[in-house]
């Protein structure tokens, strides 16, 4: 695809990246090579000059013990040797002059012409085509006389020629290193990305949201970006089965009213009842319609703060008031049927959270106290604070859960044996305890057959 279109090489990541990388590679190559060169051509060139310095030392000093025959005689008694060597006397005539053999590209006329270096000084003598090709360094001797010595340098340059071959050999193995090198980096940097687009096609072609894209121990940004992606899924599908489950008990709790409704309509057309009667069904229709009604937007609500859809506009309230108001709200319920509510908490009792659903939280628990404690019986609703916690404890002295329906009360729908005398639908608690996980909370229950029950709620604060 990429050979078909050269535009798509250009602008896929890989070949971006592996460019990059290889340029990387290939320059911090050269510049450590260009500095390993410089650091070794400056040691050569040191230590050949080194070497010089030592001998026109040696042969000074030959000079000022011995005399000069003896230092003659060290002259010339290795003719072989590629040293230029000169005694120059006061009035700049020459008293020892050896020049090599392997120095005919310079003569004593050019030497001359070219002058002398100054004591412990280097000069450079041009030979044929103009190039440096010998380096002399002079040294004042005490009696004013100075002695010369000098040196072909090709032989030098020939060596650093050689080591800067070696270097342009070496580039490419550098680039290959740097091309290999780019493909790994790219391969590992991109890998997550490729996981990705893998998992996402696979949940296209499935249908399946409940893959993952496994987390490799790489990059933090790329692991944290894993873990995000795999948390969204999760939190999909935690919206779709929680869609789902909505689905699925509305269809099946649906039937009864919808057949209900439906049968009160069929024998209101059928009958020839007067408009009394007729006006009475539809009044059940209605009702029946307004159940069927709240028993949707209440699952939906469950639906919502179960997935973490549910829009709370979260603000500092004192629970207080809020206590009191919901007590006064059922007081007259309770009175009708002869169950005393009695109330103990703080007059300040601070939290941040959403006024509107901690109200149908307290209302659901004391709706059901009341409905399920028989006359003259007792409900207690108290509240305090308990380090970063708000608890709400809602206790009454009713009939009381089985322990095998403990687990069961939060089920959505669910109604137990002691409940279906009652009118409900059996999503109150559903609703208490998705509305108190939406606000990071929990709910507990503790209860006795026939001695009551107790709910705690415990909202952060």
């Amino acid at each position: 695809m990429f050979l078909k279109n050269p535009k798509l090489l250009l602008k896929s990541s890989s070949f971006r990246l592996i460019t990059w990388y290889t340029i990387f590679f290939i320059l911090s190559s050269l510049v450590i090579n260009i500095y390993a060169y410089t650091v070794i051509s400056s040691f050569i060139y040191e230590q050949s000059r080194k070497e010089i310095e030592e001998d026109i030392a040696d042969l000074a000093k030959i000079y000022q013990e011995n005399g000069l025959e003896a230092l003659r005689e060290d002259v010339y008694e290795d003719e072989e040797e590629s040293f230029l060597i000169r005694l120059i006397g006061n009035n700049d005539n020459p008293i020892i002059s050896r020049i090599p053999k392997d120095w005919s590209a310079l003569s004593i006329e050019q030497l001359e012409k070219s002058g002398y270096p100054k004591n412990k000084e280097w000069k450079y003598i041009k030979g044929e085509e103009n190039k440096n090709e010998f380096e002399i360094t002079s040294l004042s001797v005490s009696d004013g006389t100075t002695l010369q010595l000098g040196q072909k340098i090709v032989e030098r340059e020939d060596l650093l020629i050689r080591i800067r071959k070696v270097y342009m050999i070496a580039i490419i193995p550098i680039i290959l290193l740097g091309y290999l090198g780019g493909i790994f980096v790219a391969d590992r940097a991109l890998n997550p990305i490729r996981q990705l687009i893998n998992t996402l096609k696979s949940i296209v072609a499935s249908g399946k949201i409940d893959v993952r894209v496994p987390v490799y121990q790489t990059d933090k940004l790329h692991e944290e970006l894993i873990s995000l992606f795999n948390s969204m899924l999760e939190k999909i599908e935690a919206l779709m089965n929680g869609m789902r489950n909505v689905l699925d008990n509305v269809a099946h709790d649906l039937r009864t009213p919808m057949t209900r409704l439906r049968g009160t309509a069929e024998m209101a057309l059928q009958s020839e009842q007067k408009a009394d009667v007729l006006r009475e069904a539809l009044s059940d229709c209605i009702e029946e319609s307004e159940r069927i009604l709240i028993m949707l937007n209440t699952l939906m609500d469950i639906s919502e703060a179960e997935t973490g859809a549910m829009k709370l506009e979260p603000e500092e309230m004192n629970v207080a008031p809020l206590i009191e108001d919901i007590v006064e709200l059922y007081g007259y319920t309770a009175d009708e049927k002869g169950v005393s509510v009695y109330t103990g908490f703080p007059e300040e009792l601070y939290l941040t959270a959403d006024r509107n659903w901690v109200r149908q939280v307290l209302a659901n628990l004391l709706d059901n106290a009341i409905k399920y404690t028989p006359t003259g019986g007792r409900i207690d609703i108290e509240a305090c604070r308990r380090e970063q916690e708000v608890v709400i404890t809602v206790k009454d002295t009713g009939v009381g859960i089985s322990h095998e329906e403990l687990d069961k009360i939060w089920e959505r729908l669910y109604r137990g044996d002691k409940s279906r005398s009652q009118r409900g639908l059996g999503l109150g608690l559903s609703l208490v305890n998705a509305i108190v996980g939406a606000h990071r909370g929990y709910v507990q229950v503790s209860s006795e057959p026939g001695a009551g029950s107790v709910f705690t709620v415990y909202l952060p604060v």
